[in-house]
């Protein structure tokens, strides 16, 4: 639960930080992982595709243009299940 300006309670799935954070998330950890590994001296590009940085950034953009669907859908998903 958070709370806004009024301190009403609300649930987690109505923070739009939370959700995007949530739909966002794998595409960002993984191009950071790969930085940081650039950084230490190992080489990304003997990566298999699943670990690439192609594919994160494609990831990411995919997720980009349908952040707003997507948000839409969890968070209606999440309270018709709240509601049973």
């Amino acid at each position: 639960m958070t709370r806004d300006e009024a301190d009403e309670l609300h649930p987690w799935w109505e923070n739009n930080t939370t959700i995007i954070s949530l739909i966002l998330g794998l595409p960002v950890v993984g191009l950071v992982a790969i930085g940081v590994l650039s950084l230490v001296g190992i080489n990304s590009s003997d990566f298999p595709y699943m670990f690439s940085t192609e594919f994160f950034v494609t990831d990411l953009s995919l997720r980009l243009l349908t952040l707003p669907i997507g948000v839409l859908l969890i968070r209606a998903f999440l309270k018709w299940i709240n509601t049973e």
